[in-house]
């Protein structure tokens, strides 16, 4: 007797085993009451979405400006180096704001928006080989309030060779005015 009780035991389990096997897999197979919505695949990320902080990008940070030396004493800089300068030179000049507003990755580079009211956004087209990120700075417009054209436009070579003369070092002393810097 007691090994008939065994007997049942064990064919009552594979039997309750089999029976919810069966409804589980008739419930798979069976349509649904409720219609679902399959949500929409994600879209794929573009090359021009706008980074809209001030921080440089990780890759422009290193990222070595190629552009031929407006000076032959001025030593080659990276990206972050010249933002870096520029900060510096607007902190001398008292002017209480960074030099980035904002980054936007284009096709073949960045954009920089800047704060400053005398150039338009510096445009830089760069390359990346493997680890290493080389930009150049294209020629920067100063705005259509500069008259003559030759003045109107400097080559990003010039510029990065003030901004490296002018952030690396500051003649004024002391802190700057407070009316200077509250405006």
């Amino acid at each position: 007797m007691h090994f008939n009780s065994r007997y049942h035991a064990r064919r009552r389990v594979a039997s309750l085993t089999i029976c919810l096997t069966v409804v589980m897999l008739a419930g798979c197979s069976t349509p649904s009451l409720i219609k679902r919505n399959k949500s929409p695949d994600p879209e794929p990320a573009t090359t021009t979405a706008a980074v809209n902080f001030q921080v440089t990008p990780r890759e422009l940070l290193t990222a070595k400006l190629i552009n031929p030396p407006a000076d032959e004493n001025a030593p080659p800089i990276t990206v972050g180096k010249l933002i870096e300068f520029a900060d510096r030179y607007l902190s001398c000049d008292c002017s209480g704001t960074r030099f980035v507003r904002s980054w936007q990755r284009l096709p073949d580079g960045y954009r920089l928006q800047t704060n400053s009211d005398q150039i338009r956004p510096l445009d830089f087209a760069c390359n990346t080989v493997g680890e290493t990120t080389d930009c150049y700075l294209t020629e920067i417009d100063r705005g259509q309030h500069i008259k003559g054209l030759q003045e109107r436009f400097v080559p990003g070579a010039e510029f990065i060779r003030f901004m490296y003369e002018n952030g690396l070092k500051c003649e004024r002393e002391g802190p700057c005015p407070v009316s200077e810097t509250s405006g």
